[in-house]
């Protein structure tokens, strides 16, 4: 059996969904009264999964622009483009009739647009050198007046939207976005983020167009109740029993509960030629192993980091977690306590690390955390 519809390294569909119960019924309660919502989480935690899931279950259009890999205007106008265009070929009437009333909308703008099909696919081009912005917020507001016009309502999804203030166009597009979502009564805004800091600087600062806009979703880690009771199904249907406590608190506590990496070890686990349930054993072994599959990724990415940064990340891995500008501190690492701040600002706005409640340092991605312990753990 494939076990990875159980535990996907992707998108979480059907059955491989686990809880996220409050937070389904809150995105589709805000979908219905046409509240924009803002999910935010560290990188792979579901966001996606959770939107896909709500769509599916409501049965509602759905459009989705993934900014992750946009580096300028241009790229971010051509994925929500894209979007635009899925969604206008999923409304339900003849394409014909579509295209039309999208040409009607466009006649009362300022600039040319060239609307039609290219083979099977909707064709919806701005005129040359038009403002990403501009371009961006009438699409959308086409978009809008279709759905008006037949009655339906859809969602458009913007993940990894903390790009857009990354780029000197960037303010535009927001003010673009916030002007169609302030109007819009058929079209639903959802945006999504991995990095708090940007996210929070687009979203509660007074200063940016995006204030106040959205209903806030944030992602924790799903309880343990919920995953023992996923896995033991699971572990029911594998090997006719449920896994022993030991090896449940094992599971947890290397992978934090992250989602991608609970996935990431059960599948390992689920797919081994084990007929009983794994051991405390067995779950080391497959998370070591799963660290130097990532190994080469995990040291790319290590790699941007200045020294001083990657002296911090150390220590936190290996238990020094307070008082980071103490004297003790900064002799272990030979730091200033001017450049032990600094690092620490970086790696925080990088989301590489948080401070928790009780003062204390956490490296949020725990399979960088295992690796920081295995290849450097005799630094300090």
């Amino acid at each position: 059996m494939n076990y990875e519809i159980y535990f996907p390294r992707g998108v979480a569909k059907g059955s491989a969904f686990c809880n996220r119960e409050n937070e389904r019924k809150r995105l589709i309660s805000n979908i219905r009264s046409r509240q924009h919502t803002l999910i935010m989480s560290p990188r792979r935690y579901g966001k996606t999964s959770l939107v896909k899931y709500a769509v599916k279950e409501m049965g509602i259009l759905y459009g989705e622009a993934d900014l992750f890999i946009a580096v300028d205007a241009e790229r971010i106008e051509q994925q929500i483009l894209t979007a635009v265009k899925k969604i206008i070929s999923e409304v339900s009437t003849s394409v014909e009739q579509v295209l039309e009333t999208i040409r009607q909308y466009f006649k009362k703008t300022s600039t040319r647009w060239t609307v039609g099909t290219q083979g099977i696919n909707i064709a919806l081009i701005p005129e040359n050198n038009q403002d990403p912005a501009i371009t961006i917020m009438e699409a959308l507001n086409a978009l809008e007046d279709l759905l008006s016009k037949k009655n339906m309502q859809a969602v458009f999804f913007i993940d990894e939207v903390q790009e857009i203030g990354e780029i000197a166009e960037g303010k535009g597009i927001e003010g673009a976005l916030r002007h169609v979502a302030q109007q819009t009564r058929f079209l639903s805004f959802i945006f999504s983020g991995s990095n708090r800091r940007l996210l929070a600087n687009m979203f509660f600062d007074k200063a940016r167009p995006l204030y106040k806009l959205c209903d806030r979703i944030i992602l924790e880690r799903i309880h343990e109740s919920a995953y023992i009771k996923h896995m033991n199904k699971l572990a029911r249907k594998r090997w006719g029993c449920d896994i022993d406590n030991d090896a449940l608190e094992t599971i947890f506590s290397l992978t934090e509960r992250h989602p991608f990496y609970i996935n990431g070890l059960c599948l390992h686990l689920w797919d081994a030629n084990y007929e009983r349930p794994p051991t405390i054993k067995d779950i080391h072994m497959y998370w070591t192993q799963m660290v130097k599959e990532e190994r080469q990724e995990i040291m790319r990415e290590l790699s941007a980091l200045s020294m001083g940064q990657r002296k911090i990340l150390i220590a936190i891995s290996e238990g020094h977690i307070r008082e980071l500008t103490g004297k003790a501190f900064l002799k272990q690492v030979n730091m200033t306590s001017s450049s032990v701040v600094e690092a620490v600002s970086v790696l925080e706005k990088r989301d590489y690390i948080e401070k928790l409640e009780n003062d204390t340092y956490h490296i949020i991605d725990p399979l960088v955390a295992t690796a920081l312990r295995l290849y450097y753990g005799d630094l300090f």
